[in-house]
């Protein structure tokens, strides 16, 4: 590297001074060694000045200085010490240049070692893979002949998937799915597989709308309940039909339907709602109801103790498991509410199994799974459908 002496008529200083003692004064951009060098013009004091500040940069770039006594200073000998930092200046250009060549080489190399990882990492799970295929074909020649498809349960499960992947409603993977559960399965009997899919299938996060298979379908729905509204648990302003099978709001007529109300425990006077006369300790218990072109509706079950006077919150903190259709946007009543980006369904289906421990709700005309509370029954007593709607126009109609 080579630096150009220019000097400042104004100062008298040449811009290599400049360089070394105003490091604040902006140095000529462009440098040439075309320029004479031309002779300081300085003072003893400027020497002396310039003496030290020659002294501490060639102690900085470890320069053996030629200068010996403050008063010793030349032009030749400026020139030279001037010529040795800008050796010392291109020697340490060439370091930072060599630095970022290895540093370079180094990045590029820590690269190709993370695409080395990744590839041995997919190298991993192919060797996990093989294994897995490897212990289940084994575990294949050692279950008897005829000891997995039980009934037709499979050829029949099988053909409702293979529709359902032609049809473009699913991928492949339900099919797969469903033969690993087959094969697997440990428990010896009819229901074992559907009950094994349900158990671990709609429980899961990434359930919401899970297409269900016809064999899993029907298992569900073989549990069906005759589920009855309670008059004597309904709001004033509902009104449920004789059979117990219809609700609706009433229209505003004038009359006072809370004349002579007396205060129960196990009425609804707040929120618009009505229980079901039989409630559950035990067993499994599939219902229907039909909310067709309605714009508002509560669906579900509530716990025998859960408060019902007043405008309680009605979640599962306090012990109601429902699902509900608010202002067209379909939610799970959690703490807090979990809203589903799934289209409004016309029929619901209500899935309540005690001993498993979790309620579930199905889109009944598709076939598909909304939504699974994941509950423990324990020690919450008799467990009650429950129904609430506010519009007058629709009636709520619990189908089966």
């Amino acid at each position: 590297m080579e630096f150009a002496a220019a000097e400042d008529k104004s100062t008298g200083i040449t811009s290599s001074d400049v360089s070394l003692q105003e490091p604040q004064i902006k140095k000529n951009a462009r440098s040439s060694a075309s320029f004479p060098f031309l002779k300081p013009n300085l003072s003893a004091t400027s020497q002396q000045n310039f003496v030290k500040i020659i002294r501490r940069v060639c102690y900085q770039f470890k320069i053996t200085p030629s200068i010996q006594q403050e008063d010793d200073i030349s032009l030749d000998k400026s020139k030279h010490i001037i010529r040795e930092l800008a050796t010392e200046l291109d020697r340490v250009v060439q370091w930072a240049e060599d630095v970022e060549n290895i540093q370079t080489k180094q990045m590029d190399k820590q690269e190709k070692q993370q695409s080395s990882e990744q590839l041995s990492n997919s190298e991993i799970k192919l060797k996990k893979a093989n294994k897995i295929l490897s212990e289940w074909s084994w575990k294949l020649k050692e279950m008897k002949q005829n000891s997995v498809c039980l009934k037709g349960e499979c050829k029949e499960t099988l053909r409702s998937l293979h529709k359902q992947w032609k049809q473009g409603e699913s991928s492949i993977l339900p099919v797969m799915d469903w033969m690993v559960w087959t094969v697997l399965q440990s428990e010896n009997s009819e229901d074992s597989v559907p009950r094994q899919w349900v158990r671990s299938k709609q429980r899961s996060k990434n359930a919401v709308g899970l297409r269900i298979s016809n064999k899993v379908w029907n298992w569900i729905t073989k549990s069906t309940a005759d589920v009855i509204l309670d008059p004597n648990t309904a709001n004033p302003d509902l009104l449920v039909s004789e059979d117990g099978k219809k609700l609706r709001a009433k229209e505003y007529t004038g009359l006072d339907y809370w004349q002579g109300y007396q205060w129960k425990r196990s009425k609804f006077d707040g929120w618009t709602c009505v229980q079901a006369k039989e409630g559950y300790g035990t067993g499994r218990h599939y219902w229907e109801v039909g909310v067709r072109k309605k714009r508002e509706w509560r669906v579900g079950v509530v716990k025998e103790s859960a408060p019902r006077n007043g405008y309680v919150t009605m979640n599962t903190k306090t012990g109601y498991w429902n699902l509900r259709l608010q202002l067209g946007t379909l939610m799970a009543l959690t703490e807090p509410v979990t809203k589903l980006d799934l289209p409004t369904p016309s029929k619901i289906g209500v899935y309540l199994d005690i001993e498993e421990g979790h309620v579930s709700f199905y889109d009944a005309e598709k076939g598909r799974h909304i939504y699974t509370f994941n509950v423990d029954f324990k020690e919450t007593g008799i467990i009650y459908p429950v129904f609430g709607t506010v519009e007058t126009d629709r009636a709520l109609v619990i189908s089966l």
